[in-house]
C-alpha cells in the first residue's frame, strides 16, 4: 500500500484566519484509493520549516504532497523549501514561464517581474501544468519519496491532484478487492442518536462506519476493502437507511441537500420561491450554488425587519401583532405570500430568533434565541410548518434553519 504525508503551508492556517479544506479533501481521496495517510502537518511560510516537514515526510512515506506557497509574493516560499529539502538550487524553466505568460494573457494581463518566480523549478525536478491557474505545480525527488507541490487555491489544488497525482499513487486492490465506500446523509436525528440506532444492526459489523456532522446534516460513511467489500457496504447502507427511514437520503455524488432538492424539482418541472427572515437569504444562496438552479428558482425575498414582511409580501400587520413575528402562523403567511407573488409551485419561509439574546415583542413573551419556524406552501396542499429549537448561535441557527427547510422540500417531493 502506498503511504503519504500532506504538508499544508500558510501562516494564515497557523493563525486560524483560514480553515484548511485541501488536506481534508485529499485525505478522503487517499482513503478511497487505498493510500495510507501517515501524517498531516501545517507549517508557516518559512523555507526551513517547509523543508523540515518535507524531509520528515519523505523519510516516512512514499509520497509527500504540499499545499500552498507557490504564488508570486514574498511570503510564497514553498519553492525555496522544496529546493532546500532536495539539496538543490532553483532554476528558471522557460517552458514553465511560457505557461505562466499564456495563462495571464488569457486573463488579459501582462506578466510583471514578480510573476517570474512562478517559473522557478528545483534543479532536477519538473513543473506540472495548471489549467485553472497561473502557478504551475512542482514535482521533485527527496530521498526515496516523490514530492508534489500544488497551489493552495482549492479548485486548482483538486484539479492538479487529480491530473498529476492520484492516478500514480492508487494502490493495488488489497486481498482481491478494492476500497469500497458509500455515503448516507441524515437530517433531523442527532449524531449520538444515530449511533444508538445503528449499534445493533448486524450488517454494520462487516464494515467501518464513520460519522461526520455538518451543521444540520450528518454524513455517514460505510467503508470496506478486499473481496466482498461491495456487497458488505451495500448491505450496511441498506440496513442503515431502513433504520433511519425518512431522515436518511443520498445526494448526488459530491453534493448535499441543496443538490438533491434542485435535482428533484427539475425532474418534476417544479419551481420554488423563498421568503427568508432568520436565514437571511441562505436558502437562496444554497439553491443558486447548484448548476441549473435557474430552472427551478426564479426569485426570493429577505423580509428581515418586521415591517418588511408587510411591505414586501403583504403579510397583514394585524397578524404580525396578534401571532408574534416568530410563529407558525407568520411563517405560513410568508410562504403563501411568496408563492402567490412569484407564481411558483412551492415556497419556503423562515422566521425565528438567531440570538444571542431573546426577541422582545410588545404583547408577547420573550422569544428565546434559537426558536425557529419554517413553512412550506405548495399548490393544492395545506401549508406545512415546522417548529425548531436550534443552537442559540447566529451562524449555526441560520445554517440549521436552511438545512431543515430544504429537507422539508425533499421529504415532500419524495412522497
Amino acid at each position: 500500500m502506498t503511504t503519504a504525508v500532506i504538508v499544508l503551508v500558510g501562516a494564515e492556517l497557523l493563525a486560524g484566519r483560514r480553515r484548511d479544506t485541501n488536506g481534508a479533501w485529499l485525505a478522503e481521496r487517499f482513503q478511497s484509493l487505498g493510500v495510507e495517510l501517515c501524517a498531516m502537518h501545517t507549517v508557516g511560510d518559512d523555507p526551513a520549516q517547509i523543508a523540515r516537514a518535507v524531509t520528515d515526510g519523505a523519510a516516512s512515506a512514499d509520497v509527500v504532497v504540499v499545499s500552498g506557497g507557490l504564488g508570486p509574493t514574498q511570503d510564497d516560499r514553498t519553492r525555496a523549501g522544496l529546493a532546500l529539502a532536495a539539496g538543490v538550487g532553483l532554476a528558471h524553466d522557460e517552458a514553465a514561464w511560457q505557461s505562466v505568460v499564456a495563462c495571464l494573457a488569457r486573463r488579459e494581463r501582462v506578466p510583471g517581474a514578480a510573476e517570474r518566480v512562478q517559473a522557478e523549478v528545483p534543479i532536477g525536478g519538473s513543473w506540472l501544468a495548471n489549467d485553472l491557474g497561473v502557478a504551475p505545480g512542482l514535482r521533485v525527488q527527496v530521498g526515496t519519496a516523490e514530492v508534489f507541490a500544488f497551489p493552495g487555491v482549492p479548485q486548482e489544488w483538486r484539479a492538479l491532484c487529480e491530473a498529476h497525482l492520484l492516478g500514480d499513487v492508487a494502490g493495488p486492490p488489497p486481498d482481491g478487492g478494492g476500497v469500497i465506500e458509500r455515503a448516507l446523509w441524515v437530517i433531523g436525528v442527532p449524531e449520538g442518536d444515530i449511533e444508538t440506532r445503528l449499534a445493533t444492526l448486524p450488517a454494520l459489523d462487516a464494515v467501518a462506519v464513520a460519522s461526520y456532522p455538518h451543521q444540520g446534516e450528518v454524513e455517514l460513511r460505510f467503508r470496506a476493502l478486499g473481496a466482498g467489500a461491495a456487497e458488505a457496504v451495500d448491505a450496511a447502507w441498506v440496513a442503515a437507511a431502513a433504520e433511519l427511514g425518512s431522515h436518511a437520503f443520498q445526494p448526488p455524488r459530491g453534493g448535499r441537500i441543496e443538490h438533491l432538492v434542485v435535482g428533484a424539482l427539475a425532474a418534476r418541472s417544479l419551481r420554488i420561491a423563498t421568503a427568508e427572515s432568520i436565514s437571511g437569504g441562505l436558502i437562496a444562496r444554497m439553491l443558486t450554488a447548484v448548476p441549473g438552479a435557474s430552472a427551478v428558482f426564479p426569485m426570493g425575498w429577505i423580509p428581515y425587519a418586521t415591517e418588511q414582511k408587510t411591505a414586501q409580501l403583504g403579510v397583514p400587520a394585524a397578524l404580525l401583532a396578534e401571532a408574534g413575528v416568530v410563529s407558525a402562523r407568520v411563517a405560513c403567511a410568508l410562504a403563501e405570500a411568496a408563492r402567490a407573488h412569484a407564481g411558483t409551485d412551492l415556497a419556503l419561509a423562515t422566521t425565528g430568533t438567531a440570538g444571542p439574546g431573546p426577541l422582545l415583542q410588545e404583547g408577547h413573551e420573550p422569544v428565546p434565541a434559537g426558536l425557529v419556524f419554517v413553512a412550506l406552501a405548495r399548490a393544492g396542499h395545506p401549508t406545512e410548518s415546522l417548529r425548531l429549537k436550534l443552537p442559540p448561535d447566529r451562524r449555526l441557527a441560520q445554517r440549521h434553519t436552511a438545512v431543515r427547510a430544504l429537507d422539508l422540500v425533499r421529504r415532500v417531493l419524495a412522497e
